[in-house]
This record gives C-alpha cells, structure tokens and sequence, in this order.
C-alpha cells in the first residue's frame, strides 16, 4: 500500500475502491501516515450485537494485538476511550494516556491518543477512528482536523456500502419476482432479503383476503411463523390494520404510546419494541397489503437501532416488487385456469356423451333384467351375463368421472419439499406390472436436488406417462431417467426466467409419436385409443403446468416415445 502524505491522495484512491473493507484498510493506513502515529483503526459499530468490533488498522502491533478485537459502548471509566466515544459521540484528544481516567490498555507503547466518531446521515454513531502514538503531546490541532476529514471520509464509505446492500437487494428481490412459482415461495424470499438489509429482528407480511376483507398473515420471520394463515387484522385494526387500509406507511418508536396501537399480533412483547415499521404493498393504487417489520430494544442504552426515513424507502421499494410479482404470479394462474376452462364445454360435451351411451347401455340391462326376473325360472347363465354388462359400464361411468375430476383438479398443487427420485421409484413399483415382458431401467442421479412439488399430483402424471407407453407396447425397453439441467435444455419459452430444472425422462421402445402429433397429443380429447376421454396427457400437462414446468415429446418416430418432464429448481435460501 502506498505512503499517503496529502488527503488529495487519500480521497482519490478510495474514490478508486468499490469496496468498503479495502476503501476502509486505505483510511487507516492513511491516518497512520498523515498523523505520524504507531497505531491507527478504526471499530465499527455492531448495532445487533451491541459492540464495537475493530476491523481496520495499521501499525506495528495491530495484526496481532488488535485486529478483530470487540470493545464495549460505555462511558464509564476503565472501559476505554473509544468506549466512551461510541457512548457519547464525544471525541477524544490526550496526551498522555496515564492521566485518562477513561484509558482501557491496548497497546503497551500509547502515550497519545485521539478517538474521534463517525457519524451516519442521521446523527447516530456508525463506528470510531483511533490513532495512537508512543510519543507524548503527540497530537494537536493538525492531528485533530485531519482525524475530523477522514471520520467524514469513513463515514462516506460506510454510507456507499449500505447503499451497495440495498441495490443488491432490490436486484435479489427482482430475481425472486421471476424464479418464485408460488406466492409463498416469492414471500419466503421477499422476507430472506429484507431481513439481510434491514436488520430487524421480526418481519411479518399481510394480503388481502378478498371473502372475508381482512389482512391475513401470509409470511412471518418470528414467533407467528407458526400460524400463518390464521392471523388476520381487520381494516384499520392497531397499526397493521391501519397501513394496509390507507396505503400509508407508518415509522414510530415507542409505538404503545400511539393511539392506534392494539398490541394484538406480536412477535416481540410491546414494551421491549424499539421501533414499528410498515408499508403498504400498493398494486394500481389500491392497497392489497403491508410488510411489518420490529426492532428490538438494545440491552446497551447508548445503542440507538431505530429505524430511519432509508428504512422506509427500501422497505417501500421491495413492497412494490412485491406487488408486480404477486401480480404476474396470479395472472400466470388466471391464464392456466382460463386455458383450461376453454376446455370446459367441450370436456361437458363429450362427457355428456359418453356417460350418456353408458347410461343407455345400463337402462337396457335394466330392463333385460326386468325380463328375466319376470319369467318362472329364468337363467342363472343369463343373469350373470347381465351383472358383468352392469359392472362394466359402472366401472366406466367411474372412469369417466375420475378423469374429469382429475382434469379439473390438475391445476390446483400443493407444494412441498420432494426427493424426486424416492418417488419415481415408488410410482414405478406401483404402476410397472409384475409379469410385463417390458424391461424397466432407472437411471436417476443422486446428486438431484429435492424439488418443490405436489408429490400425489406428480405421481399421477408419471404414472399416466408409464401405463401410456404400456398402451404401445408388450415387450421391450423402457427407461425412466432423472438429472438438473441448466436453460439451455430447455426446449420451449413458457419458463426461459429457470435458470435450473430437474429434468424427468421416460423412454419406451415402441413405434413413437408422428412429427405431426407432437404438438397435438396433449390437447384435451386427443387420443389414439378407444378407451378413455383422451384426457390423460392433457391431465399430464396441466400438473406440470401448475408447477411452472414444461411437458413435451421429443422421440424419433419408430425409435420410440420420449417424454421430458422439466420442473423448476428454485434458488431457495
């Protein structure tokens, strides 16, 4: 590091450094060679902590008698200088170290000292510059205003790296906004960030619940965590209820002195709060919620951890991301359900249809049985054959029915943490029948990360994947195979915002599937079987669908089908 001899050249190579910790390592080195010190260093302030850690020096016994070192925030005598400094944003210049009642031993060799503080835009003490000499009178008023600049200088780098964290927040915030697939998932994070930037000790996120029009508890970092979804504030109700009714944001200290306080859903007893902040999350301006987060009052009544006006605006900021992302995540829902509901009269049709040549078939049956039974001795054989025709279209009313709910119900998941491979095996032992001339290979990665996914939905579309390829061929080949693959595999443009997705492969060696086909073969009603609705790959992709992943066949004719399952890998804390 180079010999610093004007502030000039200080102020220009930290103008060079992005980085605090190196910006910072440049002012003490700085103030070492300005002031003609032994020691120079600087302790910032832990404010959830309650300490002062020094993490910037120089000099010849730093590296091993200070660096690292925690001090405390106190005034009394003993504790030290840049104790009492950081208690009462008092500088302090001496001379000679033994006549300093307030003096704490660092540095055998210090006979001078001056400690100054460094403030933040807001008047609070961020951290404390220390520069020591083993000379005596060392330091006078030179000494002292150089000190003065490079405290502003500190407190200038610290206030750009806050402002750094922030960005990066907002950037991380964004990122959720594409990679989250469900609302709790982008809250989850939303939450993960704002703790990271804020430094709080409790946050809580409330959404408009549009039956009952009250604010419900959808995300929490503290002790209501566990009732999540059951909390709810009215509008106007203490606080909370307060910001999410008028879209206005609310910052207060000592908040129970405040007429609007109800005190009703905590996550820290009220009288240990040392701040209240809450901002609407506002879409179209209408308030359809507020993000709530508390500080703790310190133990050390010289910390001041309050919240600030820059508190209230990146909190605002990520409200609004917030906002657009649970936006775009219901629209993405609306357009699957109205994709789906486009289906709607036609599924009624068919059905309709179908049952309805079932029913036909039963009311003959009926009727033949009326015949029978009408006669003296009518024909065991005859009434046999009767009960196995009702037990068949009975049974196929039943499928019938079970596809169309599960057409219906294909969309509606719910997600949980999934090894996926645990359970393509349990499906496949399920579903893979006993006796088949079919020979199952599985080929699944173990290093595949668990997936977030509604494990019984899932099942169900792999299964109808498997018994699918069943319906094309009595003997041969089939493969199930499982790995993480990055965008570039992905072959279609609903999901180009995954970076990640686990991928599921299931190959059978059958005749395959037409060029012409593949784009069809998931379309509701298509099917080249007599059996069934055509209804089972649409039920296929309507459960991929709702898990934000993509379904597509990319098999050769005649070499076989292959079915590619891609689901999302969320970038999860």
């Amino acid at each position: 590091m180079p010999t610093f001899r004007s502030l000039p050249q200080v102020l220009s190579a930290v103008a060079g450094e992005r980085g605090a910790r190196p910006a910072l390592d440049i002012i003490a080195e700085a103030a070492l060679d300005l002031t003609f010190s032994r020691h120079a260093m600087i302790a910032v302030l832990d404010e959830e902590k309650g300490h002062l850690e020094v993490l910037h020096g120089a000099g010849e016994e730093y590296e091993t008698k200070a660096r690292n070192r925690k001090l405390n925030v106190d005034q009394m005598e003993g504790q030290g200088i840049i104790a009492y400094v950081a208690a009462t944003g008092k500088p302090v210049r001496t001379g000679n170290v033994e006549t300093e009642p307030l003096y704490r031993k660092l540095f055998s060799s210090t006979i001078s000292e001056i400690a100054m503080p460094v403030w933040d835009p807001y008047g609070r003490i961020r951290a404390v510059l220390n520069i020591e000499s083993d000379r005596i009178d060392a330091f006078g008023e030179r000494e002292k205003n150089i000190c003065e600049a490079l405290s502003s200088l500190i407190s200038i780098v610290l206030e750009r790296e806050d402002l750094y964290e922030r960005e990066e927040a907002l950037v991380e915030v964004g990122q959720a906004l594409d990679n989250s697939l469900t609302e709790e998932s982008l809250i989850d994070r939303v939450i993960h960030v704002a703790e990271d930037v804020l430094r709080f000790q409790a946050c809580s996120l409330f959404l408009h619940e549009p039956i009952s029009d009250t604010f419900v508890l959808r995300g929490s970092s503290g002790s209501l965590k566990r009732q999540i979804g059951e909390l709810a504030y009215e509008r106007g109700e203490g606080f909370t209820g307060w910001v999410c009714d008028t879209g206005q944001s609310i910052l207060l200290d000592e908040p129970q002195s405040d007429p609007r306080w109800r005190g009703k859903y905590l996550e820290i007893p009220g009288d240990e709060i040392a701040s209240f902040l809450a901002v609407p999350i506002v879409f179209r301006n209408r308030s359809i919620g507020a993000i709530r987060v508390l500080r703790r009052k310190s133990d050390n009544p010289y910390l001041d951890n309050r919240f600030t006006e820059s508190d209230i605006r990146i909190l605002s900021a990520i409200a609004e991301q917030v906002a657009s992302g649970l936006e775009n995540l219901r629209n993405m829902e609306r357009i699957v359900r109205s994709e789906r509901m486009i289906a709607w009269g036609e599924l009624s049709a068919k059905s309709s249809h179908m049952i309805g040549n079932r029913v036909f078939a039963l009311k003959g049956d009926i009727n033949e049985l009326h015949h029978l039974l009408a006669e003296r001795e009518p024909s065991i054989k005859d009434i046999r054959a009767l009960q196995q025709s009702l037990s068949t279209n009975v049974t196929r009313i039943e499928e019938i029915l079970q596809d169309f709910r599960d057409f219906l119900t294909a969309t509606q998941v719910t997600r949980d943490k999934t090894d996926l491979n645990g359970l393509i095996k349990e499906t496949a032992d399920e579903v893979f029948p006993r006796m088949s001339k079919v020979t199952l290979h599985l080929n699944l990665d173990p290093n595949l990360p668990d997936v977030l996914v509604d494990g019984k939905k899932l099942r169900r579309a792999i299964s109808e994947l498997i018994e699918n390829s069943f319906n094309y061929i009595d003997e041969g080949d089939m493969s199930i195979s499982t790995r993480a693959v990055g965008r570039d595999a992905h072959f279609s443009t609903r999901a180009s915002h995954i970076p990640k997705f686990a991928e599921i492969e299931i190959q059978d060696s059958g005749p395959g599937v037409d060029h012409q086909a593949k784009s069809t073969i998931f379309q509701p009603f298509f099917s080249q079987r007599v059996k069934g609705m055509g209804l089972g790959l649409s039920i296929v992709k309507g459960i991929v669908d709702a898990h934000g992943g993509e379904v597509f066949e990319s098999g050769e004719p005649g070499l076989g089908a292959k079915f590619v399952i891609l689901l999302p890998l969320e970038d999860r804390p």
